[in-house]
């Protein structure tokens, strides 16, 4: 008698987890697929990008700092990377909570020419809920965060994650 009680709530458990299981895989990014917030306006290098200017294709947002040495670390890989997208998706980087004398120094030294804006008081890296430094946030054609990479990235783990937006 005890089970037959039992069996009623179990189902529903299992239909609901279901349920929640489709959504998820079917969401194009799952609970963690968000809007992006609105980039900084101020322009360090490249030429200026807002968010409707990446729509139609993926993009990756790399937030990092002159003074963060998991940036100096990943800055090569960025460059490779950049040099060998072509127009398959976007790669915006953003200086976040720095001197715009050391960004400038830190973007000739890395030899970016892709786009790089700044966020000098943070606001934009909080909207993002940026936790560390580099991070980078991977947007769908729509404009949707649809994952966060946190911490250095290669070419490799790039690609990987671009491929996960096709």
């Amino acid at each position: 008698m005890i089970r037959r009680r039992m069996i009623g709530p179990a189902l529903a458990l299992v239909v609901v987890g279901g349920v929640v299981a489709v959504e998820i895989a079917t969401s194009g990014g799952g609970p963690s697929s968000r809007p992006a917030p609105a980039l900084p306006t101020h322009v360090l290098s490249g030429h200026r990008v807002d968010l409707a200017s990446l729509r139609g294709r993926p993009a990756l947002v790399n937030f990092w700092a002159s003074w963060c040495g998991p940036c100096k670390q990943e800055a090569p890989e960025l460059r490779r990377f950049d040099r060998g997208i072509g127009d398959r998706a976007a790669l915006v980087g953003v200086d976040w909570n720095d001197s715009e004398q050391n960004a400038r120094a830190f973007i000739a030294q890395s030899h970016w020419s892709y786009p790089v804006l700044r966020d000098p008081s943070g606001a934009v890296g909080n909207a993002y809920g940026l936790t560390g430094l580099p991070t980078t946030f991977v947007l769908d054609p729509s404009g949707n965060i649809v994952q966060t990479l946190p911490g250095p990235q290669t070419v490799a783990s790039l690609r990987r994650a671009l491929g996960s937006v096709d």
